[in-house]
């Protein structure tokens, strides 16, 4: 049986537990990437730039490379906070579509700690239940995981 001292514990743990969770992740709109010089270059499915897709990082944003045509994004939202309150690693995170709170996908730079990485996944496409993945947006997934050219 709990005493009544445990109530004030309990309640104040969930209330921090909850506080914790309702914290957003922040996410800015940026135009052009000359801020992010470490990330700019042309990245491949494994680093093979003989395959597609691929995404060009220069100042100007980013250019998707995907079957055979060319899609340039110069305004994107960067998740700055995406890593949470104490993150100190490499990783930086960018919807490059979307916007209104709707994000199909997620690109992780510097993905797993790893300089020169970058995944693309879904974020509010392709998920079970959700909506389906564009063709455009499936196609980036499918040639995840990327590195710099060699």
């Amino acid at each position: 049986m709990r005493s009544r001292n445990d109530r004030p514990v309990l309640s104040g743990c969930l209330l921090s537990l909850a506080m914790a969770a309702a914290i957003p992740a922040h996410a800015v709109e940026i135009t052009g990437l000359q801020d992010f010089k470490a990330l700019h270059g042309r990245y491949a499915p494994g680093g093979d730039c003989k395959r597609q897709p691929q995404v060009l990082v220069d100042a100007s944003g980013m250019t998707f490379e995907v079957s055979g045509g060319k899609e340039k994004v110069s305004r994107m939202e960067f998740a700055a906070s995406y890593g949470g309150n104490f993150y100190e690693g490499i990783s930086q995170w960018f919807f490059p579509f979307g916007g209104n709170g709707n994000y199909p996908l997620l690109m992780t730079f510097n993905a797993n700690e790893k300089e020169g990485a970058m995944t693309i996944e879904g974020q509010d496409e392709g998920w079970k239940g959700g909506p389906p993945f564009t063709a455009r947006n499936r196609a980036l997934v499918d040639g995840s995981p990327y590195a710099r050219c060699r």
